[in-house]
C-alpha cells in the first residue's frame, strides 16, 4: 500500500509513537509502581510482599499513607503501616491510588494544574456512574477517568504553544481532536492509548482512554460512555450542549439531569483533590 493510500488513522498512530519515543521529559511509570501494580494483578496477590515493595520508595509510602488518613477515607483511628491501609482499602482501591501517584508528577507540571483537578474530577464521576450503573468495576472506572487526558502531558510537553492554541480553539467550539491533528498530526486520545500500553495496563483502559470522545467507536462502549460522560460534565466550563446527541441515543443509560450529576460529582471530588494535594 502505498503511503497516500494509508488509512489517515493509522498514520495519526504513528505520529503518537514516534513523538513519545522522541520525547526525554516526560517521566515512565516508577518501576516500584509497576512492579506493585504487577502484583495486585496477580490472582494469587502476596500483600506482604506487596508492601514490602510499596515500602522500598519512601515518597510513595508517605503519600499513600496522607492519602489514606485524609478526610477523604475518614477512618478513625490513623493509620500508620502500609499493610493495615491495603486490610482496611482493599487491593482495588490501593491500585487506584498508587497510580493516581504515579501520574500526580505529570499532570501536575507548570501548566497543568487544571489538567489534575479535571482528570481527578472526571475519575470520581466515572466511579460515581459505574457504581450506579452496576456495571464493572468501579476503581477500574476510576483509573480510566484519570488517565483519561493523560496524553495532553505529551502534547504539553512537545510543544507548549501548540498546546495552548489548540485550546483556544476548543474554547470557541472547534473540535479538539480536529484542532490537534491540525498542530501535532495525532491526538491526545491516541497517544494516551499508547502511554497505557507501555505502563502494561489492562486493554479495556487503553481502548476506553482512545474513544472516550465518541464512544460509538469503541468496542467497549459502554465503558468508553461511562468516561464520556464525565469528562463532559466536569469540564471546567459546562458547554451546552453538554453532550453529543447521537452519542447519548446510543447509551444504555439516561443522564436526565447533568447540572445536578455535575454538582455531585464536583462535591465528591473535592476531598479526593484535597488529598492529592
Amino acid at each position: 500500500m502505498t503511503k497516500s493510500m494509508e488509512d489517515p488513522n493509522t498514520i495519526s498512530e504513528q505520529k503518537a509513537r514516534q513523538a513519545l519515543e522522541n520525547l526525554n521529559e516526560l517521566p515512565s511509570m516508577p518501576a516500584v509502581v509497576g512492579q506493585a501494580l504487577n502484583i495486585i494483578d496477580d490472582p494469587n496477590a502476596n500483600i506482604n510482599r506487596l508492601a514490602e515493595i510499596l515500602s522500598t520508595d519512601i515518597s510513595i509510602t508517605t503519600q499513600l499513607l496522607k492519602l489514606v488518613n485524609s478526610a477523604y477515607y475518614g477512618f478513625p483511628s490513623q493509620i500508620t503501616t502500609i499493610n493495615k491501609a491495603m486490610a482496611l482499602l482493599g487491593l482495588n482501591k490501593v491500585r487506584s491510588l498508587i497510580l493516581g501517584l504515579a501520574v500526580k508528577p505529570m499532570m501536575l507540571s507548570e501548566h497543568g494544574k487544571k489538567l489534575w483537578h479535571h482528570s481527578l474530577r472526571c475519575a470520581v464521576g466515572s466511579k460515581y456512574l459505574a457504581k450506579n450503573l452496576e456495571f464493572g468495576d468501579p476503581e477500574e472506572a476510576f483509573i480510566t477517568g484519570l488517565l483519561h487526558d493523560i496524553g495532553k502531558t505529551v502534547l504539553q510537553v512537545q510543544n507548549i504553544n501548540a498546546y495552548n492554541e489548540v485550546q483556544k480553539l476548543a474554547a470557541i467550539g472547534a473540535d479538539i481532536l480536529d484542532a490537534e491533528r491540525t498542530f501535532y498530526g495525532f491526538t491526545h486520545t491516541e497517544v494516551g492509548k499508547i502511554l497505557t500500553e507501555k505502563w502494561n495496563l489492562p486493554l479495556i483502559i487503553g481502548i476506553t482512554v482512545e474513544h472516550h470522545h465518541n464512544p460509538l467507536a469503541s468496542e467497549e462502549s459502554m465503558s468508553a460512555g461511562i468516561v464520556y460522560v464525565a469528562n463532559c460534565i466536569t469540564r471546567e466550563q459546562l458547554k451546552y450542549p453538554v453532550f453529543d446527541q447521537d452519542i447519548i441515543d446510543s447509551l444504555d443509560f439516561e443522564i436526565p439531569d447533568p447540572e445536578a450529576m455535575r454538582e455531585k460529582v464536583f462535591e465528591l471530588s473535592q476531598p479526593v483533590i484535597d488529598a492529592f494535594s
